[in-house]
């Protein structure tokens, strides 16, 4: 039987998930301005002087992103994955109903009606998944580096105000 006060809340719990996705984007993108001001510095120092260079720093941009972009597109892809393979496993009901060379019954009727509630609530539950899933590498990441880049910052500051003292 199909639970729908149970649905209701399930489909609350998806709305709660895209926005917590939504407000983690805002967020991340407020960390990667920061990343990009002080990794854009870093180049600024590196075209200036390349001897003396963070080449620690530099050779992390590209490996990292191409990681994150790794990982997100393999969550995406099994999320999508179930899905998929939810819908196909739908479609092939409703295939077996339709060549059975005669009307569905009320209880298929019924029947066919709790199980397309049922699908389109799991697929707004894998379509807030989908997102969520996709973001937290980048996410992961941009976190990451404005910790490591706000520590390399402090520092830099502290020796420069030892320096001028």
């Amino acid at each position: 039987m199909f639970d729908m006060f149970g649905a209701w809340r399930r489909l609350a719990a998806a709305g709660t998930t895209m926005q917590a996705t939504g407000q983690r984007g805002v967020t991340m993108m407020s960390g990667a301005s920061d990343v990009i001001a002080a990794r854009g510095a870093i180049i600024g120092e590196a075209v200036l002087s390349p001897w003396t260079a963070d080449q620690r720093e530099l050779g992390r941009m590209l490996p990292e992103k191409m990681m994150a972009m790794s990982h997100a597109g393999s969550a995406a892809a099994s999320v999508l994955w179930d899905s998929h393979a939810l819908w196909m496993k739908h479609m092939q009901h409703l295939g077996g109903m339709a060549m059975r060379g005669r009307p569905p019954t009320t209880t298929e009727m019924v029947d066919l009606g709790e199980r397309n509630a049922k699908l389109m609530l799991r697929s707004a539950e894998l379509s807030a998944r989908l997102g969520s899933a996709a973001l937290a590498p980048f996410s992961r990441q941009v976190k990451a580096n404005v910790r490591r880049l706000g520590a390399k910052r402090s520092k830099a500051v502290r020796t420069e105000q030892r320096q001028s003292h």
